[in-house]
């Protein structure tokens, strides 16, 4: 058998070198394979089957966040698909090894770089990409069985034993750089509000909401629990919605520990963390007894800020639930902040950073993401002085004081000084999208009442401030 940490040619596949360290060696002839399309597999709320939640390919029914293009917020949405007799979802088992599947695993078998991979291929997101993830560290000592099960036409016996299903889009947060594909509270805002369209959300209709609901609990809450009592499922990453509103989360828990399954299966989890019990269940009490398990909390900042940017939650009450984490066996090292950077959230990095320091706890971080310029809650819709300003700030009190539990978050605000912003990205049409995306954060004000907004925290900035609240040229 080849070594799997040799690049060699075998019938035009190229196995990759990935290092312990989680990366790719330069000197491999293969930097864009991925072991995703061999072990894990995804659906949104919306049941949209994808290689994962990264993955940037043309939606079936219902465009996911990550779809964004020029036109579909504020112009008009080319091609949508309206029809409840359009919602065809597809099972694990039509969907695993489908031609498209095995085009995929062809193509990245021969180092072919694909365009559903740009999220990772360009570190879009994160410098912590997803590819890092699956086949540099969690799965890295299957790349060569993925080469051996895997026929020429891109057919493979290894079953999925990755899951990341996100069974609705319930969620009780209204978060500012979210939306109502992944939160049930920004659903019922939009539609008591009229916010909503056919073509933009046509999940949001009743007859289309039926058929998803119908799909989640006779397709995919059966498959994941079939490899959950079949004891195969390796690594679960539990993300919504908010997932600990899941009753199928609970019921996974409790199932895994009682068949033996919970000592090989890793946890990750993206969760709000506004609780942690359920129906008697604590939280903190199960993950313990699994192989490993890792807690990403979302968070953007502190105090008012925070509560501002991620509407529901309390901050007293979050840090109280995050402190009952670290307080469980291991949790020093399996509890993080789960930073996404945003425009308002750029002043409260300090005070996350010093927190991060006192409790000791590690700091991943992402940039809000931002395909059009009417994402105006990114920081990358300042004028790139006053963000260039911002960051040298900010990395003037970082990087001296940083341990390596903060490095990511020091290569971030690093990288963002390399990184275009909107006026750079698209010079003719940024200004009319920031006044399209400022008027679109002033009507949520409104609706929601907001006593502090984001002008109010932009004023900390006097320059800053004049460039948000300077009027639209007629």
């Amino acid at each position: 058998m080849t070594n799997q940490l040799e690049s060699i040619h075998l019938n035009k596949k190229i196995i990759p070198i990935w290092k312990s360290d989680g990366s790719c060696a330069e000197e491999s002839k293969n930097k864009t394979f991925c072991m995703a399309p061999w072990s894990h597999t995804y659906i949104s709320p919306q049941g949209e089957r994808r290689l994962c939640c990264a993955s940037r390919e043309e939606h079936s029914f219902q465009k996911q966040y990550i779809d964004a293009s020029n036109d579909e917020r504020y112009g008009e949405v080319k091609d949508s698909k309206t029809d409840a007799d359009d919602f065809n979802p597809t099972s694990l088992d039509e969907h695993w090894n489908s031609q498209y599947m095995k085009d995929i695993r062809k193509k990245l078998m021969s180092g072919e770089r694909i365009p559903q991979c740009d999220v990772c291929n360009d570190d879009i997101l994160s410098l912590s990409s997803y590819r890092k993830w699956f086949t540099g560290v969690l799965f890295r000592d299957k790349i060569q069985e993925a080469f051996d099960k895997t026929d020429d036409d891109g057919h493979t016996t290894m079953p999925a034993i990755s899951f990341d299903y996100r069974y609705s889009n319930l969620c009780n947060f209204k978060c500012r750089m979210c939306g109502e594909q992944l939160s049930s509270s920004w659903e019922a805002e939009k539609k008591k509000h009229n916010m909503w369209s056919i073509e933009h959300q046509p999940f949001m209709q009743p007859t289309v909401k039926q058929k998803m609901v119908k799909f989640q609990r006779t397709v995919v809450e059966p498959e994941f629990k079939k490899a959950i009592s079949d004891g195969i499922v390796e690594e679960i990453y539990w993300v919504g919605g908010e997932p600990l509103m899941y009753d199928i989360h609970w019921w996974a828990l409790k199932e895994m520990v009682a068949n033996g399954s919970a000592k090989n299966c890793h946890l990750r989890y993206n969760s709000n963390l506004s609780r942690t019990t359920f129906k008697g269940m604590e939280l903190f009490d199960y993950l313990p007894q699994f192989k490993d398990w890792l807690m990403c909390a979302s968070i953007d900042g502190t105090g008012d800020i925070v509560e501002f940017i991620r509407k529901g939650i309390v901050w007293d009450e979050w840090l109280a639930n995050f402190k009952k984490g670290l307080a469980a066996p291991g949790g020093k090292d399996k509890m993080l902040f789960d930073l996404t950077i945003t425009g308002p959230g750029m002043f409260s990095i300090k005070d996350l950073f010093d927190l991060s320091l006192e409790l000791d706890v590690r700091i991943e971080t992402k940039i809000m993401f931002a395909f059009h310029a009417d994402i105006v809650f990114s920081p990358f819709a300042w004028p790139k002085h006053i963000l260039n300003r911002h960051l040298d700030d900010l990395l003037a009190y970082i990087k001296p004081r940083a341990t390596p539990k903060q490095q990511t978050l020091v290569n971030t605000l690093v990288g963002m000084k390399d990184r275009q912003t909107f006026e750079e990205q698209w010079p003719e049409t940024h200004e009319q999208q920031f006044f399209n995306g400022r008027n679109y954060q002033e009507q949520l004000d409104r609706i929601r009442q907001e006593q502090y907004r984001l002008e109010d925290i932009y004023k900390r900035d006097p320059e800053l401030y004049e460039w948000w609240t300077r009027k639209e040229r007629k």
